[in-house]
């Protein structure tokens, strides 16, 4: 019998709104034990920053100000994403819930199969980094689509969106960006030491597939997902409890400047 996990097809937020949901979901697996797969989007140019990066050697904040675009940092980790025109995915679950190995790197390789899976559908051949460029791999940067870790997934030997995890003992955390389409020069005014050639490096989905309705990929994330792992789904709105949780959130630790500059020890 199929294992039976949570799906909420989400609607377009926020950045602070977003990353506070994907907390809150988070909180309430390691409470509750339901996994669940969130699919959402962004209303405007947001940037989330990794977990341990820190904000003054990654961002232009005072060319962000500009261009009225306003960030977080996620608590996951990898880096820097502009986020807007995407489709955002993010996982609450335990090793158990997937019969997943314990090692993180392991477990992230089959995690992410579910979107090679999702290209397959769309009709486009993807891979693994390590599969095409193994030299390059580890090579990180400030912005997450410039550089290529083990389980990113390239098409047609440039990297398309990225993901990254979060480690709670068995729990996992995972969130991953599918990038409808890239602006190059707006990321380059808002993160540093983003490279001259990004174009070559990465690319969204629109220039692979035309212009996708937002809601029918949304749906073929979420049956990639069922179809690779044997799932079955049960959809569900948020308690109202929840919402109080991800408002406070926004509110007590994403839009706070104690959160968004902070310096981690391992930073």
């Amino acid at each position: 019998m199929a294992k039976e996990w949570q799906l909420i097809l989400d609607d377009d937020h926020c950045g602070y709104y977003n990353m506070a949901c994907d907390e809150v979901i988070f909180n309430s697996y390691c409470r509750d034990r339901i996994p669940t797969l969130r699919i959402y989007g962004w209303q405007d140019p947001f940037v989330t920053l990794g977990y341990f990066q820190k904000t003054e050697q990654v961002l232009d904040s005072q060319s962000a100000l500009k261009q009225d675009i306003h960030f977080t940092r996620r608590i996951t980790g990898g880096s820097a994403i502009l986020h807007y025109a995407e489709i955002t995915y993010s996982l609450s679950l335990a090793v158990e819930d997937l019969n997943l190995p314990k090692s993180p790197k392991a477990s992230f390789g089959i995690l992410t199969s579910f979107i090679l899976n999702f290209y397959k559908n769309l009709g486009l051949e993807s891979c693994f980094a390590k599969d095409v460029y193994p030299l390059r791999i580890g090579r990180y940067g400030n912005f997450c689509f410039s550089s290529c870790e083990e389980f990113d997934i390239l098409i047609n030997d440039r990297k398309i969106g990225g993901n990254a995890q979060k480690r709670k003992k068995n729990f996992i955390f995972q969130q991953g960006s599918i990038p409808l389409r890239i602006d190059f020069d707006l990321i380059r005014k808002v993160i540093k030491g983003t490279p001259e050639d990004l174009e070559k490096k990465t690319q969204g989905l629109i220039s692979l597939r035309g212009n996708p309705r937002l809601e029918g990929i949304k749906n073929s994330l979420a049956a990639s997902f069922k179809e690779t792992f044997n799932i079955e789904f049960v959809s569900r709105n948020f308690y109202n409890e929840e919402l109080e949780s991800i408002e406070y959130l926004i509110r007590n630790k994403y839009k706070l400047d104690s959160w968004k500059f902070r310096v981690t020890r391992n930073a």
